[in-house]
């Protein structure tokens, strides 16, 4: 029996459980798993209420134990449940269907980009020639690239990163996409309002679905013979499939659940639970009763409130949140795997290497793919994460060293004036390139 301590922990075996990879795994089959399980569980945010309640209930035993002074009738509670009931059913059924109306645009995103690069693959696996492979290569890499800045839209409010610093965006790509947002100082005047952040991260998928567009046409260009008609008009579709899902997505999260519906469901929620205490008050069961009782009924109200919370955006770091990027990263290893049929293992790598920013991570055949294939593909890699990584080293060890020089300079002309020496400057003599700049 295999054991797997990579991405589950100790204990869970790979040949027959699921990983607790992608959301909260569970078995349904066993009671007291489900009643004790504390991963996903709702119990953490919950039992401060129920703690808080059976509190109110003690203090308020404690205030009428003379007698009642306190309390209110239970005929208003008859009436407010029946309010309370319709807008706590229509609340939690609203999350719900947003939560599953996520998943499906999430899994339609997945599923597209996985068809894109198999109908790209299968429609010119015949073409084996070095331009035929470098275009595939390139389509390839665009419909993995739309995939991840999709997934950064919705992770950029838990990571803060916008789509033009993911690290597996690089090349002609990226300056493509630097050149083309509103926040380019040659193209702010297109702006009708001002705009964040957040508003130009969302345009850089719509961006990157052009471009595989542009990719796709140029096949009359770059492959020993067109595709025909219909098979272009494939890889069309499935770029059309991959910006609705995405189209999709995006409205997910700019259109939350009405802001009223939500006010008024939680108004009279917490009217109504926090006031049960005071209904309880001329009860005659025992205090123990009481708390019991007062403890259940927040629990199932509070507990599905926060519920709803929880499936309002499940896009984050919660343990019931959608692993998108880990999903992701499950498509990009299909397409590793089929351009590694189709293209070989030279060719697969390349992509991993450009989608993979962790250079000190790299794998063997990564590293000797490098050495030996580094000028073969440097056409394709110009503005790759190691070469701008190497360029900004040496601009920055450059700023440094001019720092000296000037530094030097200036202690220099202290020095002199210091000793009562003039420096003059002749006027006519030539500037150096590096006195010019």
């Amino acid at each position: 029996m295999g054991v797997c301590f990579s991405c589950c922990g100790p204990g869970h075996d790979k040949k027959t459980e699921a990983p607790i990879l992608y959301t909260v795994i569970y078995n349904s089959e066993s009671h007291w798993s489900i009643l004790t399980q504390r991963l996903g569980s709702a119990w953490p945010a919950v039992f401060p209420f129920c703690v808080f309640n059976v509190a109110v209930v003690l203090l308020l035993s404690y205030i009428n134990a003379d007698g009642p002074i306190v309390y209110i009738s239970g005929q208003g509670h008859k009436f407010i449940r029946f309010v309370v009931a319709f807008l706590f059913v229509s609340r939690v059924t609203m999350a719900l269907q947003r939560f599953n109306e996520a998943r499906g645009h999430l899994g339609q995103l997945y599923r597209e980009s996985r068809e894109l690069v198999q109908y790209l693959c299968t429609l010119t696996a015949k073409y084996q020639d070095e331009k035929s492979r470098e275009y595939r290569a390139e389509l390839t890499y665009r419909s993995m690239l739309f995939l991840r800045t999709a997934v950064g839209i919705l992770d950029y409010h838990t990571t803060g990163l916008p789509n033009w610093k993911v690290p597996e965006l690089n090349g002609v790509e990226l300056d493509y996409v630097l050149n083309n947002l509103l926040y380019h100082p040659q193209n702010a005047h297109y702006a009708m309002l001002p705009r964040c952040e957040f508003e130009e991260n969302i345009r850089v998928p719509l961006l990157i679905g052009l471009l595989l567009r542009k990719s796709i046409i140029e096949h009359t260009k770059r492959l020993p013979k067109p595709l025909a008609m219909p098979e272009e008009n494939k890889l069309f579709a499935a770029v059309d499939s991959c910006v609705t899902a995405y189209s999709g997505l995006r409205k997910f999260k700019s259109t939350p659940v009405p802001f009223p519906l939500i006010q008024m469901a939680r108004t009279f929620l917490f009217l109504y639970i926090f006031t049960v205490p005071l209904v309880f008050v001329k009860d005659e069961s025992s205090i123990y009763a009481h708390c019991f009782a007062i403890f259940l009924m927040t629990y199932g109200f509070m507990g599905l409130e926060m519920i709803a919370i929880a499936l309002d955006n499940p896009f984050g770091d919660d343990p019931i949140d959608f692993k998108s990027l880990a999903l992701a990263h499950t498509a990009f290893e299909d397409t590793y795997l089929t351009v590694l049929d189709i293209d070989g293992r030279e060719w697969a790598d390349f992509l991993r290497y450009r989608m993979n920013d962790n250079v000190g991570d790299r794998l063997n055949t990564e590293q000797t793919w490098l050495l030996s294939s580094q000028d073969r593909f440097a056409n394709l890699m110009v503005g790759n994460t190691l070469y701008k990584r190497e360029s900004e080293a040496a601009q920055a060890h450059a700023l440094v060293l001019d720092a000296q020089i000037r530094l030097a300079r200036e202690a220099e002309e202290k020095k002199k004036k210091e000793k009562g020496f003039f420096h003059f400057r002749n006027p006519m003599a030539k500037k150096s390139p590096r006195n010019a700049s």
